[in-house]
This record gives structure tokens, C-alpha cells and sequence, in this order.
């Protein structure tokens, strides 16, 4: 009996749900605190169609469809799963990540000297953390995509601390003259929210719920799994959007994206080669040298130009760095396995473009997730950021 009760507390499962710009996945995983890596018994994305986009409202809508979907599927195929593989389970939380560019993240630090020794204390954090908060709100009110959106907060915490230029994890009762706090904001669309609220309500109602930006869940895995990695850039790539996150001294200290993705390419060389933009698409996929055939000289150097410009709008994302100082030569890459080769040249070529330097590029699924069966790399970090703070949690 003992023991067996000792078995159960160490396990827990869960439901891991991200919302990209143009796709919907989510997985049942398990978490054994005995285990080093977290089990997905049960997966599925669902992707929108690729379509001519005028304005935000028409993808937010149909996202906000795919997530439900994606819960009647969880509620049907996903529980029959969860069934076989162990009856004595049942879900006990959800955990969501969004990508931009239905979440905006807003990272700030704020630096405190003072020529007479004070002491650290957790209110004076508090006072701290707050400062950052108010300026990350008032980032967020000058983004004009942002302006006339109804708005919630999904991330509001501290990730970095500094004493005399030192990181410091428990900086407690500390005596010093100069105290830097590195604190981000994540702000996503209510509709979502609510649509997440309500789907959970109705399959798992007894489930928690907790709600992350992408681009700091994937900072939070990376960091944990390479501790020792002071400084890179993360880059997310989805269907509609490129996003990165510079990290600073083992600090994620600035976060910015382009409403552009592997969907947006996929428009554009459709139109050219007058193809479908599902068959446009799988070209990225399996590489262009197939749709350059289609193509005539003229038409050729167009496409060279499509993907050109593509590394010219990320090239300009590199360079604003929130500091005086180049983007890391380290970058972090996540996107589709299937589309991996395609953007790790692209990305490659923009930052040399944006630094006249060469940058070692480290696609996240082939690297860090070899040896998985799931392919799903957005739903792998996940599991992983769930598993680890199952872990992290007093038994």
C-alpha cells in the first residue's frame, strides 16, 4: 500500500496544448519525477489553411476553431488513450503556450544604485518587479497591432537577478549598492483565453490551468537543458510569424518578431509558380529544386528574390537586439522538422547578413530531440517544460 501510494505521488499527467499562428497541436503526457524524460502517449496538431490573409481577425478566428477541434479530439481520441495506457490516471492540468503574434512578450530590466549599502529584501523585489511591469504595459499600448485588442496577462514574472553584476539565484537579506532585475510581460488575445477557459471547463473541468508565451517556455527548456549557455538567440519560426529572444548572460533579455512564417513564403512562391499554396508548402518541406523547374530564368531569379527578402526582414529583426551589442553567434532554432533544412540556411544567411559574421545554427528537433519518436518539436518542448516543473514541485 505504502508503496503504491508513493508510486502514484510521483506521477502526474497532464494535457500540453500550443497555439501557433497558423496551427493548433496538443499531447497527453505523463511525468514520472523517477523519469529523466517526460511520455507523450497521445499527440495531434491541426493546421488552418493557407490563405490570403487582410487582416488579423480572419486567423484569430480560425485558430480559435482549431483549438476547439483539437479538445473534441482530446476529449474523444486522446482519452481512449490515456485509458489504455493506465486507467488510474486522469488529468490533472493543462498547460498552454502561445506563440506571437497572438502573444506579445515584453522583457525589461531595471537597474537600482544607490551610493549607501541597502538590503535585498523580497518587498523590495516586489517593488521592482512592479516598475517592470508598468513599463512592459506601456510597451505594450505603443504596439499598434495591440491598441484596439482586448488583452490578458499569461506570463508576469521575474527571471533574472543581479547583485553587483553577479547572478544571484536567492537574493535574500543581501547587503549591496547596486541590484539589476530582469522581469517579462506576456500579453495574449482574451478570445483565446476564453476559448481555452471554456474547452477546458467543459472535458477536464476538475484541471488546471496555466498559460505561457511560447518564446519563454522554449527559453526555460533551453536554459535547463544547457545550463551553461550564457549567451544566444532564440528564433521560433511558425506559420505565420518569426520570432526571437536574446539571451544575455543566461537572462532572456529582449523579444521581438515579424508577422511572417512558413505560411507567408509558401503565399508568395505560390503566386509566383502559380501553383496551389498547399503544393507551394510542400516544396519547403522537401526542398525547392522541384518547383524551380517549374520556372523560367525570369521567374527563377524572382523566387531568389522572395527568399532574399524573407532573410532582409530577419536580417533587421537581428539588429535590434534591445543593447549596443551583435546577436549571439549561438542560434536556437525552432520550426517544423520538415521544414528545418530550409530555415536553418535562410536564418544562417540573415544573421551573417546581419552581423558579417558566421553563426552556428542549432535546429532543435534534430539536435536536442534525435533519438524521439514525436517529430512535434513545439509539443516536445512542452512535455519537457512540464515534466520539469513537475519535478521542480516538493514531493
Amino acid at each position: 500500500m505504502f508503496g503504491l501510494g508513493s508510486h502514484e505521488k510521483n506521477r502526474t499527467c497532464g494535457v500540453v496544448i500550443d497555439i501557433g499562428s497558423g496551427s493548433v497541436g496538443a499531447a497527453i503526457v505523463i511525468s514520472d519525477r523517477e523519469e529523466p524524460k517526460p511520455e507523450i502517449i497521445w499527440s495531434k496538431r491541426e493546421f488552418v489553411l493557407i490563405k490570403n490573409i487582410d487582416s488579423t481577425e480572419v486567423p484569430l478566428k480560425e485558430i480559435t476553431t482549431s483549438l476547439v477541434n483539437i479538445f473534441l479530439q482530446l476529449g474523444s481520441d486522446g482519452m481512449k488513450a490515456l485509458a489504455t495506457t493506465d486507467k488510474s490516471l486522469s488529468i490533472e492540468k493543462v498547460q498552454v503556450t502561445i506563440s506571437s503574434p497572438w502573444t506579445y512578450t515584453v522583457t525589461k530590466t531595471i537597474n537600482f544604485t544607490d551610493e549607501h549599502p541597502f538590503i535585498v529584501d523580497d518587498e523590495f523585489i516586489k517593488e521592482l518587479s512592479n516598475t517592470a511591469q508598468k513599463q512592459a504595459f506601456t510597451a505594450v499600448i505603443e504596439n499598434k497591432v495591440f491598441q484596439e485588442s482586448q488583452l490578458g496577462i499569461i506570463d508576469n514574472k521575474t527571471v533574472g537577478i543581479s547583485i553587483n553584476g553577479y547572478p544571484v539565484a536567492s537574493p535574500k537579506n543581501i547587503k549591496t549598492r547596486e541590484v539589476s532585475l530582469a522581469h517579462i510581460t506576456a500579453i495574449t488575445q482574451n478570445k483565446i483565453l476564453k476559448v481555452l477557459e471554456d474547452s477546458k471547463n467543459k472535458l477536464i473541468p476538475k484541471a488546471t490551468l496555466s498559460t505561457h508565451s511560447f518564446l519563454y517556455m522554449f527559453y526555460d527548456v533551453l536554459k535547463h537543458m544547457n545550463p551553461d549557455t550564457a549567451e544566444a538567440c532564440l528564433v521560433d519560426v511558425t506559420s505565420e510569424s518569426t520570432e526571437i529572444g536574446i539571451i544575455r548572460d543566461g537572462t532572456l533579455t529582449h523579444v521581438t518578431h515579424l508577422a511572417f512564417g512558413t505560411f507567408s513564403i509558401a503565399r508568395e512562391i505560390a503566386a509566383l509558380a502559380k501553383i496551389p499554396n498547399n503544393e507551394a508548402y510542400t516544396y519547403l518541406k522537401g526542398g525547392l529544386s522541384s518547383v524551380e523547374t517549374k520556372l523560367s530564368a525570369p521567374k527563377a531569379e524572382e523566387l531568389t528574390t522572395i527568399l532574399e527578402s524573407y532573410e532582409d526582414k530577419v536580417a533587421e529583426l537581428f539588429k535590434i537586439t534591445g543593447d549596443s551589442l551583435a546577436i549571439p553567434k549561438t542560434i536556437f532554432l525552432h520550426t517544423e522538422l520538415a521544414t528545418e533544412a530550409f530555415f536553418t540556411k535562410h536564418i544562417s544567411a540573415a544573421a551573417t547578413k546581419a552581423t558579417s559574421m558566421h553563426h552556428n545554427i542549432h535546429p532543435i528537433t534534430s539536435i536536442l530531440f534525435e533519438n524521439s519518436q514525436q517529430k512535434d518539436t513545439a509539443l516536445l518542448l512542452s512535455a519537457h517544460y512540464f515534466h520539469r516543473e513537475h519535478v521542480a514541485m516538493n514531493i
